[in-house]
């Protein structure tokens, strides 16, 4: 049991979750209509590298998005 803990707890840092994570960013860029000076791969790979557990990977992209969203309100 505590195995499928561990490796549940880590999904977050498999490719295949990080590429859902990517999309999600990519559409809120292109739904905003404003280009950016990175690229998606650029924007997730900092978020990643900055957060320590699941929670906080998902944290720092739910901000990233709402930043994206709030640019295109200018």
């Amino acid at each position: 049991m505590e195995n499928m803990a561990d490796s549940q707890d880590n999904a977050w840092r498999t490719h295949s979750f990080r590429q859902n994570v990517r999309a999600k960013i990519e559409e809120a860029i292109k739904q905003s209509g404003n280009p950016t000076t990175k690229s998606v791969g650029e924007m997730e790979s900092h978020v990643f590298q900055k957060a320590k557990t699941r929670e906080e990977y998902l944290g720092y992209v739910a901000r990233l998005i709402i930043h994206v969203r709030e640019m295109s309100e200018f």
